[in-house]
Protein backbone atom coordinates (compact mmCIF):
# COMPACT_ATOMS: atom_id res chain seq x y z
CA UNK A 1 0.00 0.00 0.00
CA UNK A 2 1.21 3.29 -1.06
CA UNK A 3 1.89 5.87 2.21
CA UNK A 4 -0.82 8.61 1.84
CA UNK A 5 0.39 12.20 2.37
CA UNK A 6 -1.74 12.98 5.57
CA UNK A 7 0.17 13.16 8.74
CA UNK A 8 -2.66 11.09 10.57
CA UNK A 9 -2.19 8.23 7.60
CA UNK A 10 -1.74 4.93 8.85
CA UNK A 11 -3.03 1.04 7.97
CA UNK A 12 -4.13 -1.20 10.66
CA UNK A 13 -3.04 -5.50 10.68
CA UNK A 14 -5.74 -7.08 11.10
CA UNK A 15 -8.92 -6.21 10.38
CA UNK A 16 -10.64 -5.00 13.72
CA UNK A 17 -12.79 -7.76 15.45
CA UNK A 18 -15.31 -6.97 18.16
CA UNK A 19 -13.76 -7.19 21.69
CA UNK A 20 -15.93 -8.25 24.44
CA UNK A 21 -17.03 -6.27 27.61
CA UNK A 22 -14.80 -5.75 30.11
CA UNK A 23 -11.83 -6.08 27.89
CA UNK A 24 -8.09 -4.65 28.26
CA UNK A 25 -6.18 -2.62 25.41
CA UNK A 26 -2.33 -3.27 25.69
CA UNK A 27 -0.88 -0.68 23.40
CA UNK A 28 3.18 -0.54 22.50
CA UNK A 29 4.27 2.44 20.71
CA UNK A 30 7.77 1.38 18.95
CA UNK A 31 10.39 3.91 16.94
CA UNK A 32 12.95 1.21 15.33
CA UNK A 33 12.65 -1.43 18.42
CA UNK A 34 13.41 -3.95 15.91
CA UNK A 35 16.05 -5.59 18.91
CA UNK A 36 13.04 -5.03 21.20
CA UNK A 37 9.95 -5.47 19.58
CA UNK A 38 9.60 -9.35 19.24
CA UNK A 39 10.35 -9.85 23.06
CA UNK A 40 8.51 -7.61 24.25
CA UNK A 41 4.89 -8.65 22.26
CA UNK A 42 6.04 -12.55 22.96
CA UNK A 43 6.11 -11.41 27.02
CA UNK A 44 2.32 -9.13 26.40
CA UNK A 45 1.58 -12.36 24.83
CA UNK A 46 2.69 -14.89 27.85
CA UNK A 47 1.22 -12.46 30.09
CA UNK A 48 -2.30 -12.48 28.29
CA UNK A 49 -2.83 -15.78 30.05
CA UNK A 50 -2.22 -14.59 33.61
CA UNK A 51 -4.19 -11.24 33.23
CA UNK A 52 -7.12 -13.45 32.00
CA UNK A 53 -6.40 -15.51 35.12
CA UNK A 54 -6.33 -13.43 37.65
CA UNK A 55 -8.51 -10.17 36.81
CA UNK A 56 -12.12 -9.58 35.75
CA UNK A 57 -10.90 -8.93 32.46
CA UNK A 58 -12.89 -11.08 29.61
CA UNK A 59 -10.17 -10.44 26.62
CA UNK A 60 -6.93 -8.74 26.23
CA UNK A 61 -5.86 -7.56 22.88
CA UNK A 62 -2.68 -6.28 21.97
CA UNK A 63 -1.94 -3.24 19.23
CA UNK A 64 1.71 -2.58 18.29
CA UNK A 65 2.17 1.30 16.71
CA UNK A 66 5.16 1.69 14.20
CA UNK A 67 5.52 5.50 14.64
CA UNK A 68 7.52 5.76 11.40
CA UNK A 69 9.91 3.04 11.86
CA UNK A 70 12.40 2.92 9.13
CA UNK A 71 13.82 -0.79 10.25
CA UNK A 72 12.26 -4.41 10.67
CA UNK A 73 9.90 -3.22 13.78
CA UNK A 74 6.40 -3.27 11.63
CA UNK A 75 7.70 -6.09 10.14
CA UNK A 76 8.38 -8.35 13.02
CA UNK A 77 5.60 -6.93 14.72
CA UNK A 78 3.31 -8.63 11.65
CA UNK A 79 4.76 -11.92 12.33
CA UNK A 80 2.64 -12.78 15.46
CA UNK A 81 -0.65 -13.74 15.42
CA UNK A 82 -3.30 -11.92 18.03
CA UNK A 83 -1.29 -9.08 17.27
CA UNK A 84 -3.08 -5.80 15.39
CA UNK A 85 -0.39 -3.46 13.83
CA UNK A 86 -0.72 -0.11 13.38
CA UNK A 87 1.92 2.02 10.64
CA UNK A 88 2.19 4.97 10.62
CA UNK A 89 4.34 6.12 7.83
CA UNK A 90 5.83 9.38 9.63
CA UNK A 91 7.08 9.47 13.09
CA UNK A 92 4.35 11.73 14.73
CA UNK A 93 5.43 11.72 18.12
CA UNK A 94 5.24 8.91 20.96
CA UNK A 95 2.08 10.23 22.07
CA UNK A 96 0.48 10.37 18.73
CA UNK A 97 1.78 6.45 18.54
CA UNK A 98 -0.97 5.80 21.86
CA UNK A 99 -3.59 7.93 20.50
CA UNK A 100 -3.56 5.96 17.55
CA UNK A 101 -3.75 2.58 19.69
CA UNK A 102 -6.43 3.69 21.79
CA UNK A 103 -8.75 5.10 18.96
CA UNK A 104 -8.19 1.72 17.18
CA UNK A 105 -8.64 -0.76 20.40
CA UNK A 106 -11.73 -1.49 22.02
CA UNK A 107 -10.70 -1.93 25.66
CA UNK A 108 -12.80 -0.93 28.13
CA UNK A 109 -9.88 -0.22 30.50
CA UNK A 110 -5.81 1.13 27.92
CA UNK A 111 -2.93 0.14 29.04
CA UNK A 112 0.27 0.43 27.02
CA UNK A 113 3.79 0.01 27.57
CA UNK A 114 7.32 1.03 26.08
CA UNK A 115 8.62 -2.02 23.45
CA UNK A 116 12.30 -1.32 24.66
CA UNK A 117 11.85 -4.02 27.11
CA UNK A 118 12.04 -2.04 30.08
CA UNK A 119 8.57 -3.08 31.57
CA UNK A 120 7.34 -6.74 32.65
CA UNK A 121 3.92 -7.20 31.10
CA UNK A 122 3.07 -9.49 33.73
CA UNK A 123 2.75 -6.66 35.93
CA UNK A 124 -0.49 -5.41 34.49
CA UNK A 125 -2.09 -8.11 36.36
CA UNK A 126 -0.70 -5.71 39.24
CA UNK A 127 -1.83 -2.09 37.49
CA UNK A 128 -5.38 -3.78 36.15
CA UNK A 129 -6.52 -5.36 39.99
CA UNK A 130 -5.74 -1.78 40.97
CA UNK A 131 -7.80 -0.16 38.68
CA UNK A 132 -10.67 -2.19 39.45
CA UNK A 133 -10.86 -3.08 42.75
CA UNK A 134 -9.58 0.46 43.85
CA UNK A 135 -11.86 2.07 41.28
CA UNK A 136 -8.61 4.27 39.88
CA UNK A 137 -9.23 6.19 37.00
CA UNK A 138 -5.28 5.91 36.03
CA UNK A 139 -2.90 3.33 37.43
CA UNK A 140 1.07 4.16 36.68
CA UNK A 141 3.61 1.35 37.15
CA UNK A 142 6.27 3.23 39.40
CA UNK A 143 9.78 2.56 38.67
CA UNK A 144 11.31 4.33 41.36
CA UNK A 145 12.04 1.53 43.74
CA UNK A 146 15.05 -1.05 45.21
CA UNK A 147 13.93 -3.22 42.07
CA UNK A 148 14.85 -0.59 39.39
CA UNK A 149 18.04 -0.21 37.02
CA UNK A 150 17.18 3.20 35.63
CA UNK A 151 20.67 5.02 35.07
CA UNK A 152 20.96 7.34 37.91
CA UNK A 153 20.88 10.41 36.08
CA UNK A 154 17.40 9.50 34.93
CA UNK A 155 16.38 8.50 38.21
CA UNK A 156 17.53 11.77 39.47
CA UNK A 157 15.52 13.51 36.88
CA UNK A 158 12.42 11.41 37.18
CA UNK A 159 12.71 12.40 41.33
CA UNK A 160 13.05 15.81 40.87
CA UNK A 161 9.93 16.13 38.34
CA UNK A 162 8.16 14.06 40.80
CA UNK A 163 8.78 16.48 43.84
CA UNK A 164 8.10 19.35 41.63
CA UNK A 165 4.11 17.79 40.66
CA UNK A 166 3.81 17.01 44.03
CA UNK A 167 3.96 19.82 44.95
CA UNK A 168 1.79 21.92 42.83
CA UNK A 169 -0.61 19.35 42.62
CA UNK A 170 -0.88 18.62 46.39
CA UNK A 171 -0.38 14.95 46.02
CA UNK A 172 2.65 12.63 46.54
CA UNK A 173 3.45 10.66 43.21
CA UNK A 174 6.74 8.89 42.64
CA UNK A 175 6.92 8.62 38.96
CA UNK A 176 5.77 10.90 36.78
CA UNK A 177 6.79 9.48 33.48
CA UNK A 178 6.38 6.14 33.57
CA UNK A 179 5.81 4.34 30.59
CA UNK A 180 3.75 1.21 31.55
CA UNK A 181 0.08 2.20 32.87
CA UNK A 182 -3.47 1.50 32.80
CA UNK A 183 -6.33 3.73 32.28
CA UNK A 184 -10.19 3.65 32.18
CA UNK A 185 -11.54 4.56 28.30
CA UNK A 186 -14.16 6.99 30.00
CA UNK A 187 -11.02 9.29 31.94
CA UNK A 188 -9.43 9.38 28.77
CA UNK A 189 -11.68 12.03 27.89
CA UNK A 190 -11.41 14.28 30.85
CA UNK A 191 -7.50 14.08 30.80
CA UNK A 192 -7.98 15.75 26.99
CA UNK A 193 -5.91 17.70 25.91
CA UNK A 194 -2.43 15.25 25.74
CA UNK A 195 0.78 16.14 23.70
CA UNK A 196 1.88 14.13 21.18
CA UNK A 197 5.30 13.78 22.15
CA UNK A 198 7.95 11.75 24.84
CA UNK A 199 5.82 14.55 27.22
CA UNK A 200 2.66 12.41 26.78
CA UNK A 201 3.16 10.61 29.88
CA UNK A 202 3.84 13.40 32.71
CA UNK A 203 1.30 15.19 30.97
CA UNK A 204 -1.47 12.92 31.75
CA UNK A 205 0.07 12.42 35.25
CA UNK A 206 -0.19 15.75 36.19
CA UNK A 207 -3.76 16.33 34.74
CA UNK A 208 -5.12 13.14 36.60
CA UNK A 209 -3.57 14.73 39.86
CA UNK A 210 -4.80 17.94 39.22
CA UNK A 211 -8.58 17.42 38.65
CA UNK A 212 -10.67 16.63 41.37
CA UNK A 213 -13.30 14.19 39.54
CA UNK A 214 -10.60 11.60 38.49
CA UNK A 215 -8.27 9.41 40.74
CA UNK A 216 -4.70 8.23 40.19
CA UNK A 217 -3.13 5.11 41.80
CA UNK A 218 0.96 4.25 41.84
CA UNK A 219 1.79 0.35 41.93
CA UNK A 220 5.37 -0.54 42.26
CA UNK A 221 7.23 -2.18 39.10
CA UNK A 222 10.42 -3.58 38.24
CA UNK A 223 12.69 -1.63 35.45
CA UNK A 224 15.48 -3.39 33.02
CA UNK A 225 17.90 -2.34 30.82
CA UNK A 226 16.10 -1.42 27.73
CA UNK A 227 17.41 -3.06 24.48
CA UNK A 228 18.90 -1.10 21.54
CA UNK A 229 19.19 2.81 21.94
CA UNK A 230 17.29 5.28 23.96
CA UNK A 231 15.46 7.66 22.22
CA UNK A 232 15.22 10.27 25.11
CA UNK A 233 17.18 13.54 25.58
CA UNK A 234 17.60 13.90 28.88
CA UNK A 235 18.42 17.65 28.74
CA UNK A 236 15.92 18.27 25.79
CA UNK A 237 13.07 16.50 26.76
CA UNK A 238 13.52 17.40 30.51
CA UNK A 239 12.70 20.83 29.64
CA UNK A 240 10.13 19.67 27.74
CA UNK A 241 8.91 17.90 30.89
CA UNK A 242 9.25 21.15 32.80
CA UNK A 243 7.22 23.14 30.34
CA UNK A 244 3.76 20.79 30.18
CA UNK A 245 4.59 20.22 34.07
CA UNK A 246 4.00 24.29 34.26
CA UNK A 247 1.84 24.84 31.51
CA UNK A 248 -0.86 22.39 33.14
CA UNK A 249 -0.15 23.82 36.53
CA UNK A 250 -0.86 27.26 35.62
CA UNK A 251 -3.87 26.13 33.80
CA UNK A 252 -5.47 23.89 37.41
CA UNK A 253 -3.75 25.41 39.90
CA UNK A 254 -1.73 28.69 39.60
CA UNK A 255 -2.29 30.27 42.89
CA UNK A 256 0.13 27.05 43.79
CA UNK A 257 3.11 28.44 41.20
CA UNK A 258 2.25 32.21 41.29
CA UNK A 259 2.15 31.81 45.38
CA UNK A 260 5.39 30.05 45.05
CA UNK A 261 7.64 32.72 43.41
CA UNK A 262 5.33 35.50 45.42
CA UNK A 263 7.21 33.67 48.43
CA UNK A 264 10.18 33.41 47.03
CA UNK A 265 10.93 37.16 45.30
CA UNK A 266 9.13 38.55 48.96
CA UNK A 267 12.00 36.35 51.16
CA UNK A 268 14.84 38.19 48.87
CA UNK A 269 13.21 41.46 49.49
CA UNK A 270 12.82 41.01 53.34
CA UNK A 271 16.75 39.57 53.11
CA UNK A 272 17.83 42.30 50.98
CA UNK A 273 16.37 44.92 52.95
CA UNK A 274 17.95 44.06 56.44
CA UNK A 275 20.80 46.43 55.93
CA UNK A 276 18.58 49.80 55.44
CA UNK A 277 16.26 49.17 58.00
CA UNK A 278 19.29 48.24 60.44
CA UNK A 279 20.91 51.78 59.68
CA UNK A 280 17.29 53.55 60.09
CA UNK A 281 16.47 51.70 63.26
CA UNK A 282 20.04 52.77 64.37
CA UNK A 283 20.59 55.95 63.34
CA UNK A 284 17.53 56.94 62.61
CA UNK A 285 18.42 57.82 58.81
CA UNK A 286 18.83 55.71 55.76
CA UNK A 287 22.34 56.67 54.01
CA UNK A 288 22.87 57.38 50.42
CA UNK A 289 24.56 54.03 50.29
CA UNK A 290 22.15 51.87 50.04
CA UNK A 291 20.26 53.92 47.57
CA UNK A 292 20.61 51.23 44.88
CA UNK A 293 19.53 48.39 47.52
CA UNK A 294 16.36 49.48 48.40
CA UNK A 295 15.68 50.50 44.18
CA UNK A 296 16.03 46.60 44.16
CA UNK A 297 13.76 45.88 47.45
CA UNK A 298 10.91 48.11 45.61
CA UNK A 299 11.53 46.26 42.92
CA UNK A 300 11.22 42.63 44.32
CA UNK A 301 8.32 44.01 46.67
CA UNK A 302 6.31 44.87 43.52
CA UNK A 303 7.22 41.33 41.50
CA UNK A 304 5.85 39.58 44.80
CA UNK A 305 2.63 41.56 44.74
CA UNK A 306 2.05 41.11 41.20
CA UNK A 307 2.77 37.29 40.80
CA UNK A 308 0.26 36.78 44.03
CA UNK A 309 -2.15 39.06 42.76
CA UNK A 310 -1.68 37.24 39.57
CA UNK A 311 -2.18 33.91 41.40
CA UNK A 312 -4.89 35.01 43.08
CA UNK A 313 -7.18 36.10 40.52
CA UNK A 314 -6.19 33.23 37.96
CA UNK A 315 -7.14 30.60 40.61
CA UNK A 316 -10.34 31.88 40.76
CA UNK A 317 -10.82 32.19 37.11
CA UNK A 318 -8.87 28.57 36.49
CA UNK A 319 -12.22 27.12 39.29
CA UNK A 320 -14.84 28.63 37.27
CA UNK A 321 -13.64 27.22 34.13
CA UNK A 322 -12.67 23.85 34.84
CA UNK A 323 -14.49 23.69 37.94
CA UNK A 324 -11.50 22.47 39.51
CA UNK A 325 -12.60 24.26 43.40
CA UNK A 326 -9.09 22.23 45.19
CA UNK A 327 -8.42 21.95 48.77
CA UNK A 328 -6.01 24.45 49.57
CA UNK A 329 -3.74 24.61 52.66
CA UNK A 330 -4.82 27.42 55.36
CA UNK A 331 -2.68 30.34 53.52
CA UNK A 332 -4.42 29.85 50.87
CA UNK A 333 -8.07 29.99 52.02
CA UNK A 334 -6.86 32.71 53.59
CA UNK A 335 -5.67 34.59 50.64
CA UNK A 336 -8.94 33.37 48.87
CA UNK A 337 -10.89 34.51 51.58
CA UNK A 338 -9.42 37.86 52.19
CA UNK A 339 -8.43 39.10 48.60
CA UNK A 340 -11.93 39.46 47.26
CA UNK A 341 -12.97 41.09 44.24
CA UNK A 342 -14.10 44.03 46.45
CA UNK A 343 -11.57 43.97 48.88
CA UNK A 344 -8.91 44.53 46.53
CA UNK A 345 -10.94 46.97 44.55
CA UNK A 346 -11.43 48.87 48.14
CA UNK A 347 -8.29 48.23 49.49
CA UNK A 348 -5.85 48.73 46.61
CA UNK A 349 -7.01 52.40 46.90
CA UNK A 350 -5.20 52.50 50.64
CA UNK A 351 -1.71 52.12 49.99
CA UNK A 352 -2.03 54.63 47.03
CA UNK A 353 -3.70 57.49 49.51
CA UNK A 354 -0.48 57.21 51.67
CA UNK A 355 1.81 57.03 49.53
CA UNK A 356 0.57 60.28 47.84
CA UNK A 357 0.04 61.94 51.52
CA UNK A 358 3.60 60.41 52.52
CA UNK A 359 4.82 62.48 49.40
CA UNK A 360 2.76 65.47 49.56
CA UNK A 361 5.08 67.40 51.51
CA UNK A 362 8.14 66.48 48.66
CA UNK A 363 5.66 67.41 45.88
CA UNK A 364 4.75 70.81 47.74
CA UNK A 365 8.19 71.07 48.63
CA UNK A 366 9.01 70.97 44.10
CA UNK A 367 6.02 73.00 43.11
CA UNK A 368 7.03 75.99 45.21
CA UNK A 369 10.76 75.99 45.35
CA UNK A 370 11.77 73.67 42.63
CA UNK A 371 13.89 71.69 44.91
CA UNK A 372 13.30 68.92 47.04
CA UNK A 373 14.67 69.04 50.56
CA UNK A 374 12.76 66.23 51.84
CA UNK A 375 15.14 62.78 52.14
CA UNK A 376 14.83 60.46 49.31
CA UNK A 377 13.73 57.64 50.92
CA UNK A 378 10.10 59.36 51.39
CA UNK A 379 9.96 59.30 47.62
CA UNK A 380 11.30 55.88 47.88
CA UNK A 381 8.80 54.99 50.10
CA UNK A 382 5.88 56.62 48.37
CA UNK A 383 6.13 55.56 45.10
CA UNK A 384 6.35 52.05 46.09
CA UNK A 385 3.12 52.22 48.01
CA UNK A 386 1.16 53.94 44.92
CA UNK A 387 2.14 51.17 42.49
CA UNK A 388 1.36 48.45 45.03
CA UNK A 389 -2.21 50.30 45.44
CA UNK A 390 -2.56 50.21 41.38
CA UNK A 391 -1.28 46.76 41.49
CA UNK A 392 -3.80 46.03 43.69
CA UNK A 393 -6.85 48.05 42.10
CA UNK A 394 -5.82 46.64 38.59
CA UNK A 395 -6.20 42.80 39.50
CA UNK A 396 -9.53 43.61 41.10
CA UNK A 397 -10.56 45.12 38.35
CA UNK A 398 -9.66 42.66 36.10
CA UNK A 399 -11.11 39.91 38.66
CA UNK A 400 -13.97 42.03 38.06
CA UNK A 401 -14.72 42.44 34.51
CA UNK A 402 -13.38 38.40 33.96
CA UNK A 403 -16.33 37.42 36.55
CA UNK A 404 -18.83 39.08 34.56
CA UNK A 405 -17.57 37.71 31.05
CA UNK A 406 -17.85 33.93 32.50
CA UNK A 407 -21.68 34.69 34.15
CA UNK A 408 -22.75 36.15 30.79
CA UNK A 409 -20.49 33.04 29.11
CA UNK A 410 -22.58 30.35 31.60
CA UNK A 411 -26.17 32.37 31.00
CA UNK A 412 -25.75 31.99 27.55
CA UNK A 413 -24.98 28.01 28.09
CA UNK A 414 -28.28 27.84 30.08
CA UNK A 415 -30.25 29.85 27.30
CA UNK A 416 -28.98 27.55 24.69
Amino acid sequence: MRPLPSMDSHRVVPIRQPVPPGSLTIVIPALNEEEAIGETIQKCLDARERILRETPIGDVEIIVVSDGSTDRTAEIAQSYDGVKVIVHFDNLGYGAAIKSGFAEGRGEILGFLDADGTCDPQFFVNLCQACIEESADVVVGSRMNDESRMPALRRLGNAFFARLVSYLAGTRITDTASGMRVLRREALKKLQPLPTGLHFTPAMTCRALTQKDLSIVEVPIPYHERLGRSKLSVFRDGLRFLLIIAEITLSYCPLKFFGAAATVLGLLACGYGLGPLWSYLVEGIVPERFIYRLITVNTLILAALASLTVGIVAERVAAALVGNERKHCLVGRLLLSTCTTLNMLRFGLVPIVVGILLNLGPIVDYLTTRQITYHWTYIATGSVLVLAGIQITAMGILELLLTRILERNSARERCD
